[in-house]
């Protein structure tokens, strides 16, 4: 996203990574792979079933699963950007037993699953299966570099495939979790939207299909779209399409500052999803973190 938008070469050999890994890139390292990556691998099952057995639905009300991707693992503000909403969502949004992050970074591969595709379609397996498809709701929020048509996925030393919209949908679609809110944050993440958004999936995107989205400094706290809408937004809304809104103008009026393209930052769908206020029995939002 943004000044780092990924460059032809980069996303030439994410794709060939793909190719070479095939749909199954967070179930097994290739052959290759030096010992650490191996290691790294072989640990996933156990991290996902410690992280899975820990969702606890509650019986007796509608529940919000929250389920973090932080794509791109050579830069720190993706993996931080998904812990701060982790943590906003379980304060405030009531997730707390009920979310998930998956992250790819050097400084979390011992505790954490790795964002990879096979390891989403883990989790949305899990979750499509302990939740009340007609009354419960995912809250998907992906952080990556991005190109039109496609999410990063990368951590150094490792092979892994990036996540297209067709094969998101699929995943999506293979969990028949019905009620879903999808936010991406990347470069040309609009891309995403014809194949993810319907009457009971809303999708919202840090940028219009073909522009770059700003904020992915490595020393930053949170990418410009992370900042204005789940920093800024959500701790004052509990509507996550009003609080779109206000961070489409603070986004706006930051990049006009900052005499940037406007990122054009989008949303469509989820026209059918149940109206729950899903911070009603929730505290105060926790304060507003810097940058």
């Amino acid at each position: 996203m943004g000044k780092l938008r990924l460059a032809a070469p980069l996303v030439a050999a994410i794709l060939l990574a793909g190719a070479l890994m095939g749909s199954g890139a967070g179930a097994a390292a290739p052959r290759t792979a030096p010992a650490p990556a191996q290691a790294v691998f072989d640990r996933q099952p156990r991290l996902l079933a410690t992280a899975l057995r820990a969702l606890q639905p509650a019986a007796d009300r509608p529940n919000l699963y929250f389920v973090g991707f932080a794509g791109y693992g050579s830069e720190g503000v993706f993996k931080r950007e998904v812990l701060a909403v982790r943590d906003l969502f379980d304060q405030r949004f009531g997730t707390r037993g009920r979310s998930v992050a998956l992250i790819n970074h050097p400084s979390t591969v011992a505790r954490t699953p790795l964002a990879t595709e096979a390891n989403l379609q883990t989790v949305l397996g899990h979750v499509g299966r302990v939740m009340d498809r007609d009354r419960d709701t995912l809250f998907l929020f992906l952080t990556s570099h991005g190109d039109k048509g496609l999410l990063a996925v990368e951590l150094p030393g490792f092979k892994l495939a990036p996540l297209t919209p067709a094969g998101l949908r699929s995943l999506l679609d293979r969990s028949r979790i019905r009620n879903r809110v999808v936010v991406i944050s990347a470069c040309h993440s609009g891309s995403f939207i014809p194949a993810l958004s319907g009457p009971t999936s809303l999708v919202i995107a840090a940028a219009h299909a073909d522009r770059a989205s700003f904020g992915c400094d490595d020393k930053r706290r949170w990418t410009y779209f992370g900042d204005a809408y789940f920093n800024r937004a959500l701790r004052a809304e509990t509507s996550f399409t009003a609080a779109f809104t206000v961070a489409q103008d603070l986004v706006s009026r930051w990049e006009k500052a900052g005499k940037l393209i406007p990122s054009l930052p989008q949303m469509a769908g989820g026209e059918a999803l149940p109206d729950v206020d899903w911070a009603g029995e929730a505290t105060a939002a926790p304060p507003a973190r810097r940058p």
